[in-house]
């Protein structure tokens, strides 16, 4: 008489998702200085939240174009990031012949990524970033920049 109880409450309780350690997305962005880019970040989940990003981008634009490697600490495990961000520059467009001057770049950024999406694997990244590329004339030495991008989890752990 007990066990059709508990097996009623049991059979009711809604099944848990398990929460990834990892996920890894694609996606692509709008912004400016760098009017496109098509990015993967790798995010690392502690007990659900999300703590750490990694990314890669590549960034082109009409005179002015990235590589780059960033990392992310999000704040109280929440939305909101700071971080850094390693940027290959390049001063002309990606379809221009003739040698390749790259110059390298450090900056800082914040910003928030937004999950959305079923089973939040969806991100709506904002983000606010500033580069300082050394040995550049001086209107060209500090890139204060806005992006705005979507992203989607193709894999995860």
């Amino acid at each position: 008489m007990i066990a059709l109880p508990l097996m009623l409450l049991l059979a009711a309780a809604p099944a848990t998702e398990p929460t990834p350690e990892f996920r890894l997305h694609v996606g692509g962005q709008v912004g400016f200085p760098y009017l496109l880019g098509i990015t993967s970040t790798g995010t690392f989940f502690k007990q659900g939240k999300p703590r750490f990003d990694v990314d890669v981008a590549w960034e082109p634009s009409v005179q002015l174009q990235s590589y780059s490697v960033g990392g992310a600490y999000h704040v109280l495990d929440r939305a909101f990031f700071v971080g850094g961000r390693v940027r290959l520059v390049q001063y002309q467009p990606p379809w221009a012949r003739g040698p390749v001057d790259l110059f390298l770049g450090l900056g800082l950024e914040l910003g928030a990524r937004l999950r959305v999406g079923p089973s939040d694997k969806g991100v709506i990244t904002i983000a606010l970033h500033g580069t300082f590329v050394p040995g550049q004339a001086s209107n060209l030495s500090t890139l204060i920049g806005l992006s705005a991008g979507f992203s989607w989890a193709v894999f995860e752990r």
